[in-house]
């Protein structure tokens, strides 16, 4: 069953509590974007401050939720993690990550900054444009 015209998918989307979370995980592959934001030739990364990889560099991405596009995912993401609006100029492409926690297949997307100013949210406390990736 879709979104009920004007609902929007925010307003339906139920989160999953952190057990039911981490069964999934054991469980199933999760698809999910990966936003890369090159500016000046350096990519943009966000430290994370929460497992797994907590004290990491990454790209900011989700999981893709129920009833979302992907392309909703990215522009959800970027306004949630990083406090940006962004234009999706193109899909780059898709990668597997596979390792003892997840089973992630990413899709990844070109994107641009159109307005807001860059924020952390509770998953990163830093973000930075790198020229070599760290």
């Amino acid at each position: 069953m879709g979104l009920k015209k004007g609902q929007t998918h925010s307003s339906s989307f139920k989160k999953s509590t952190e057990n039911e979370y981490r069964i999934f995980r054991k469980h199933f592959v999760f698809s999910c974007v990966d936003i890369l934001l090159i500016k000046d030739g350096s990519v943009l990364l966000t430290k994370r401050t929460i497992n797994p990889h907590k004290g990491s560099w990454h790209l900011p991405g989700s999981i893709i939720r129920k009833n979302e596009t992907m392309r909703q995912t990215v522009r959800r993401t970027a306004k949630k993690e990083l406090n940006i609006n962004v234009k999706i100029k193109k899909y780059i492409g898709t990668y597997e990550n596979l390792n003892s926690f997840r089973h992630d297949i990413s899709h990844g997307f070109l994107v641009s900054h159109i307005s807001g100013k860059f924020k952390t949210d509770f998953q990163s406390n830093e973000l930075r444009f790198f020229k070599k990736i760290p």
